[in-house]
């Protein structure tokens, strides 16, 4: 089961230090919050709480990376 309060976001916080994004977990689904994350980052479509955290952490990157065009 992925941890977000202490592995995504943390993650997220150290990978892109500048863009106030916050993974959510919610029936199905994780959702971006954040300024830079609402209506901004693609939902991604998955069983969060039987996922485990590499592979949620991999996605939750990936779609970050690909909404603000970073190098992967």
């Amino acid at each position: 089961m992925a941890n977000f309060s202490k592995i995504i976001n943390k993650e997220i916080k150290k990978m892109f230090p500048a863009l106030d994004v916050v993974a959510v977990r919610c029936g199905g689904y994780v959702y971006f919050d954040g300024d830079d994350g609402f209506d901004k980052v693609e939902s991604i479509y998955c069983h969060p709480t039987s996922t485990n955290t590499e592979t949620l952490l991999r996605l939750v990157v990936q779609n970050i990376k690909s909404t603000y065009d970073f190098e992967m």
